[in-house]
């Protein structure tokens, strides 16, 4: 994390990397949970209420600055996970956005390289759910298009996912975005451009059914707004997730969305 900013975030792929400070958190807990009853007994035995009283109002300070911070969940794959740059764990564009939102977050970015919006209703949405989320985002699609994933299976997963996390997260704001255009990424050339332009919009429009059935706020990343053809320093080198500057510009996007949602 970058000083100054006013998240915290945890990645749940972090999990599989060792904690070597794990015993001695565990120890200070134990030596604070000693020292907090040693405390609690000796102010019980001086007959200290006022010292009791204060604790309680610090207790209460604590809980309102925690009640201020919102927990922000990004559902979707690599490219929210943030392949294509030297620190996917740091530069991808949730970590950006959570960055612009100017308040404390917790961002919870679930993102899995190679996951598909039906790989994404078992391994992401509980989590998500779990998180008690204020602000959900969902960016999933590209995967499913690699993998020719027909557009009513894709449609009728994604009426899964909103519907589970409208019931889950109801005062929750949701944004997902929809495709860009592949065709201007070296990893789609082999494709033919007509049919994958033609999947790319049946998809998008059902994307946009979906969202205007939940309540959910689209996020365009069409060219006007993710101008691939403009800005080739956007893709990586591998032909296919963004860099550091594309994650920039669609953290951008999603925080311009938003704050349009809330005029």
């Amino acid at each position: 994390m970058k000083s100054g900013r006013l998240y915290s975030a945890d990645n749940p792929l972090l999990s599989h990397k060792p904690c070597y400070q794990k015993s001695g958190l565990r120890v200070k807990v134990v030596l604070s949970i000693t020292s907090l009853c040693f405390l609690v007994f000796f102010c019980i035995s001086c007959g200290q209420s006022q010292e009791a009283l204060t604790s309680n109002t610090s207790n209460q300070g604590q809980a309102n600055k925690i009640s201020n911070q919102i927990t922000y969940v990004a559902i979707g794959a690599s490219d929210t996970f943030g392949i294509g740059t030297s620190d996917p764990y740091m530069e991808n564009w949730p970590t950006d956005l959570a960055d612009k939102l100017n308040q404390k977050v917790h961002l919870i970015n679930l993102g899995i390289p190679g996951t598909t919006l039906h790989d994404a209703l078992s391994l992401e949405l509980p989590v998500a759910l779990d998180s008690h989320p204020k602000l959900i985002t969902i960016w999933l699609g590209v995967n499913d298009i690699a993998d020719k994933v027909p557009v009513n299976r894709y449609s009728h997963d994604l009426d899964t996912m909103l519907t589970h996390l409208r019931t889950g997260a109801a005062s929750a704001q949701i944004l997902i975005a929809n495709v860009p255009d592949l065709t201007l990424l070296p990893y789609f050339a082999s494709y033919n451009q007509q049919d994958l332009l033609k999947v790319i919009d049946e998809y998008n429009l059902a994307i946009a059914q979906e969202a205007q059935q939940h309540h959910a706020i689209l996020v365009n990343m069409s060219q006007q707004n993710y101008n691939l053809r403009a800005h080739p320093e956007y893709i990586s080198n591998d032909g296919l997730h963004p860099t550091d500057l594309g994650y920039l510009q669609i953290a951008e996007l999603f925080y311009k969305t938003l704050q349009q949602s809330q005029k």
